[in-house]
């Protein structure tokens, strides 16, 4: 559990940065001039903009026919502690697990856009990730951004735009990044921070990237926006085509048995304004399970719960800006993950309290506790429930 005094200082902190952006906002334009620029954060890593690359949609190609091509069936998620004395066998930087075949540590992780509306549901392909995050998006709702690296799916969705916290996760995690596209507001943002850093890199469904035998493709069941779907196998075959399909620099993580310490916790509420998550701890399968607004959430692939062998809620400052992300006029939220905050890790049915940290070095995201050691987590996957440091978003647990 996270101290009082700690969490009380985060938030202090994350007040006098919204503070110092309205009293910017406030004086940056008087009344009768027109509305401001786009929000820029004080603190940035973006660097300079290159020149923009017209980017056109081509059109779309016929829906592919899932029965052409069996679905590969994603590895079992074991959680049995890694043995000690076998150093030797090659672990999945991302859940502390062997793999089967090294070679799939010589691969790119994917990161892929998943949306979280009642439309979607169930989604495809959450239980085959080795990490899932999940954000608010705008106007309430949360999107998710799953990552894979251990399995081969051929169908994850549906799959819908990046979002601002998109920019970083690749970053974070030394991935790369799959979604419908992005707003025209955070295209230039996401140039700019990546500009310099070679290995990353975007597949969108523009262009040539949306057929069969495409990183994504379309099904006639649903109708768009939500009908599209990734397909991991052929995304890391674009990848190989641009020599981009290399190892991720990620070792930020431990994962070993479970501290003495800890607050026992058997539940996890975490109320968004879309619905409230919750994660109830399963001591018979040494799980969390997940349900949303009281409805048990499953994975439409295989019809078998979401589950976690870790749970992290992650505070950071959540600034609304000024980028338009839909017809409505809904503002894009970003989420400023870097430095460091508040962080609580659950696992083993208990609380572990600490902070998170993010330096500028690309697959570095920390987790320490309130001594400053590493969090170890579960061996298996991991959620990642982010919030809004000020408490907009309550997290209960008992």
């Amino acid at each position: 559990m996270l101290p009082d005094k700690l969490m009380n200082k985060w938030r202090h902190f994350g007040a006098a940065i919204l503070s110092l952006a309205l009293s910017a906002c406030s004086s940056a334009e008087p009344p009768a001039q027109p509305a401001a620029t786009p929000f820029v954060p004080a603190v940035t890593i973006f660097a300079p903009q290159p020149t923009p690359v017209p980017i056109e949609r081509a059109a779309t190609s016929a829906a592919p026919s899932l029965t052409s091509t069996p679905e590969p069936q994603a590895a079992a998620v074991s959680d049995v502690m890694p043995a000690s004395a076998d150093n030797s066998r090659p672990i999945n930087p991302f859940t502390g697990l062997p793999v089967s075949d090294p070679a799939i540590l010589q691969r790119r992780p994917l990161l892929i856009k998943v949306a979280n509306t009642a439309e979607v549901r169930p989604q495809s392909g959450l239980s085959s990730a080795d990490v899932v995050v999940e954000h608010l998006s705008e106007g309430g709702i949360t999107r998710f951004t799953a990552l894979y690296l251990t399995n081969m799916v051929t169908k994850v969705g549906s799959v819908r735009s990046c979002r601002l916290i998109d920019i970083e996760l690749p970053k974070m995690f030394d991935a790369a990044l799959v979604c419908s596209g992005t707003s025209p507001g955070v295209k230039p943002l996401m140039r700019n921070s990546w500009a310099h850093q070679n290995n990353l890199t975007m597949i969108s469904d523009f262009g040539p990237y949306e057929c069969a035998s495409c990183p994504m493709f379309r099904v006639s069941e649903r109708r768009p926006p939500h009908n599209l779907f990734a397909n991991t196998i052929n995304a890391w075959r674009e990848l190989d085509k641009r020599n981009q399909n290399v190892p991720s620099t990620f070792r930020a993580w431990t994962f070993r048995e479970a501290p003495p310490d800890g607050k026992p916790t058997q539940l996890i509420e975490v109320v968004y304004r879309s619905g409230k998550v919750s994660w109830t701890w399963d001591a018979g399968i040494g799980r969390w399970k997940r349900s949303l607004s009281g409805k048990v959430q499953v994975d439409a692939l295989n019809g078998q719960p979401l589950t976690a062998a870790n749970v992290m809620v992650v505070y950071a400052h959540h600034q609304t800006t000024l980028i338009e992300e839909d017809v409505t006029g809904a503002k894009s939220i970003e989420i400023q993950v870097w430095g460091e905050g508040p962080l609580r890790v659950f696992r083993d049915g208990r609380e572990i309290g600490g902070r998170w940290l993010r330096g500028p070095d690309v697959g570095n995201f920390e987790l320490r506790d309130v001594n400053n050691n590493p969090i170890p987590l579960r061996p298996g996957n991991t959620w990642i429930e982010f919030v809004p440091i000020l408490g907009e978003v309550p997290v209960n647990t008992r």
